[in-house]
């Protein structure tokens, strides 16, 4: 018994069959199913690319809010020192208008008291004079009499 390959026309018969069902395999199976893959995957790569566009889009969008944010930010902070400021102006103005006219009432005050002072002192000295003259005048009756 010989143990070995005989190449006989079976062999032939085989491979040509082996070739036709690997033909009608590729035709009904394998193109197919490769078709089907590449339309995946580009469908895949497609929506990565949206993604990544839209990532893109978003990270612009927030660069812009924040570059508004801040600028909002800043005019924010920019209209209340503003309003602080002229709020403590318009306090200083009432202050000082308080303090001038306090001291126009002071002023009038002093005035007043300066007029009624000279007043009673000019009644002062005139009551003075009053009983001085009677001082004087009972003396010399004193005077005349003794």
């Amino acid at each position: 018994m010989h143990v070995g390959i005989n190449l006989d026309q079976t062999l032939f018969i085989q491979l040509g069959l082996f070739l036709v069902f690997m033909f009608v395999m590729k035709k009904i199976y394998f193109d197919p199913y490769l078709q089907a893959f590449e339309e995946r995957e580009s469908a895949v790569k497609k929506l990565l690319e949206e993604a990544e566009s839209n990532n893109k889009q978003a990270q612009e969008i927030l660069k812009e809010v924040d570059t508004i944010l801040s600028k909002v930010k800043e005019e924010s902070k920019k209209i209340l020192d503003e309003s602080s400021r002229e709020t403590n102006q318009i306090v200083a103005d009432i202050i000082r208008k308080v303090q001038e006219e306090a001291e126009k009432d002071i002023e009038e005050a002093k005035k007043d008291i300066d007029r009624v002072v000279e007043i009673e002192i000019k009644a002062l000295d005139t009551t003075i004079e009053k009983i001085a003259e009677k001082i004087v005048d009972k003396l010399t009756l004193k005077e005349k009499a003794a």
